[in-house]
């Protein structure tokens, strides 16, 4: 009897010592709440200034070919197939490994992807400056795209989950604005080498013009490769493969780097996101599949399906008109068209023009002024419309819908105008290009840490497979059917504003991070509920006894 008298005594000593030691316990903090504590300051925008060059230097590789391709054509004799194979090689290389980058960046880390992908992209892009025909540049640019690819699906990630939550959107805004800095850049450069006069002997090969451009252009690879070894692995993957020492160091460090003199606060770490898996181990094609196959369930189904569609139909705009952007540059200075009867008039006449045979001159391989300075004031429009985006990058939708609906203006315009303004309004559709920041930028918050590597590089495919689709079907149909094409890309992009505006887009980034601080109160609140019910009753059981 005396034990019993003294046994409820002892449990609530014991539960009294509990409730002080988890009073005195340090608090833990979500994922979020970290990273927002280690700050905004040297690291971070140092790690933008690194990503960008990163972005740019893809950019560069994937779209500068085209014209290399053009401007090597007499010194390697290319035929029309020729020309056309190696000018569909750098889309076709992130086709084919954007699944594989994806898995790659989902189970080894996303700084490894990109200093991996660029280094070897380099290293490729070097060997085919130098390349002796045809066939070898068209294989070291196909490898070198396979890998510099990773770079726009593994920056956004990188970045997004390695920055404050109140600088993520702008900054990411911010890194895609490079995008638009790369055409005239290359056309840039090309136009300048190309006013030079040289030949070098090399034995295998003569060092000319368009090698020199080859090179220039590879050089951003290498720049991004060397810069990557600064910076640390995204503390989020690292705290999602359930290595959390390892992040809250990291995030010490970053913390440190930015400046910040107090110590860093954070002892406890967990990632509060659902859906996050770590890497399982296992057979190579059963890891694949458990990093795919939540994409295309639900609960992420939705947001993965309205995410490619919208990927894909701005890609699909802008890729196929930008295949006509040097015609309409050229042709809106020459003086011997006529510009009075509108750009589908215009369309046709420089299409039966350049069909015509032309000889392997001097003259053929050369950049024009005019489509320089096109080049020049449609990327300086785009970066300073991408930059003002920055400052509104919580409103994404808002955004979408907007670019969206210009375009489909922009679209109509271009039929109705019969002068050379038509030209401007097609410049206006090609801002389908500025939903990238915005879409991926979607990809990192709607998307868990387990699969947002792969969901951003199919996003990739997606793009480039868009890209090729709409050349080839815009391509035959818009010299016959000029007038109809435009009203159905019109069409196109207006729909998916009308889809929007009714709300069955993606929610706006405010809605969704209000939505996720409810669900995470509702989370702790059911952690408290359960504590404090479990001691009422282990009291009521005391009582008992």
């Amino acid at each position: 009897m005396e034990t019993a008298n003294h046994e409820p005594v002892t449990i609530e000593k014991q539960i009294t010592t509990l409730r002080k030691d988890t009073e005195e316990r340090p608090k833990s903090y979500n994922y979020d709440e970290a990273i927002d504590l280690a700050g905004n300051g040297c690291y971070n925008i140092g790690l933008l200034v690194t990503l960008s060059i990163t972005f740019f230097a893809m950019c560069l590789d994937l779209f500068s070919f085209a014209v290399v391709v053009a401007l090597a054509s007499c010194d390697l004799q290319l035929s029309l197939v020729q020309k056309s194979i190696l000018v569909s090689v750098p889309f076709t290389g992130p086709v084919l490994t954007a699944y594989a980058w994806g898995y790659f960046s989902d189970t080894r880390g996303r700084k490894k992807s990109l200093t991996i992908g660029m280094f070897v992209s380099f290293t490729m892009s070097i060997l085919c400056t130098f390349s002796p025909n045809w066939i070898m540049m068209g294989v070291f640019k196909l490898v070198g795209t396979c890998f510099c690819s990773c770079a726009q699906s593994a920056s956004y990630a990188l970045l997004g989950e390695s920055c404050a939550s109140r600088v993520k959107g702008p900054y990411m805004l911010v890194m895609t604005s490079t995008f638009h800095l790369g055409l005239p850049t290359y056309m840039s450069i090309a136009y300048a080498v190309f006013k030079l006069d040289f030949l070098y002997g090399l034995g295998y090969i003569s060092f000319v013009p368009w090698r020199l451009l080859a090179l220039i252009l590879a050089l951003p690879l290498g720049l991004a490769s060397v810069l990557l070894h600064f910076f640390f692995e995204s503390p989020k993957f690292v705290l999602n493969t359930g290595k959390e020492e390892q992040a809250l160091e990291i995030l010490r460090k970053i913390h440190k780097r930015n400046g910040r003199s107090e110590e860093y606060p954070v002892q406890y770490l967990v990632l509060n996101e659902d859906g996050n898996v770590k890497r399982r181990e296992g057979p190579f094609l059963t890891s694949l599949w458990q990093q795919t196959a939540p994409l295309f369930k639900p609960p992420l189904l939705r947001n993965t399906m309205i995410l490619y569609c919208l990927v894909f139909i701005a890609f699909s705009i802008s890729g196929s008109l930008n295949v006509w952007l040097p015609f309409i540059a050229n042709a809106f200075n020459e003086p011997a068209l006529n510009h009075t009867n509108g750009l589908c008039a215009l369309v046709e006449l420089t299409s039966s023009i350049s069909s015509e045979p032309t000889t392997c001159t001097s003259s053929a391989s050369t950049v024009e002024l005019p489509l320089v300075l096109t080049s020049i004031a449609t990327g300086g429009f785009f970066t300073t419309i991408n930059i003002i985006m920055a400052r509104f990058a919580s409103r994404r939708k808002a955004s979408l819908i907007m670019i969206y609906a210009f375009a489909a203006i922009c679209g109509i315009m271009t039929t109705l105008i019969p002068s050379n303004v038509a030209g401007i309004f097609y410049f206006g559709m090609l801002a389908t290009s500025l939903c990238t920041g915005p879409l991926f930028a979607y990809f990192v918050d709607l998307v868990p840490t387990s699969f947002r590597g792969m969901a951003a590089c199919l996003g990739v495919m997606v793009t480039r497979i868009s890209s090729v689709s709409g050349i080839n079907l815009v391509g035959p149909f818009i010299t016959s059917h000029c007038s109809v094409t435009f009203y159905c890309l019109s069409a196109l992009a207006l729909n998916v504003k009308n889809n929007a505006g009714k709300g069955k887009l993606i929610k706006d980034n405010r809605e969704q991070k209000e939505k996720g601080v409810w669900a995470s109160n509702i989370r702790h609140d059911s952690i408290r509920r359960g504590i404090v019910g479990g001691k009422i009753e282990m009291k009521e059981n005391h009582r008992r006894i």
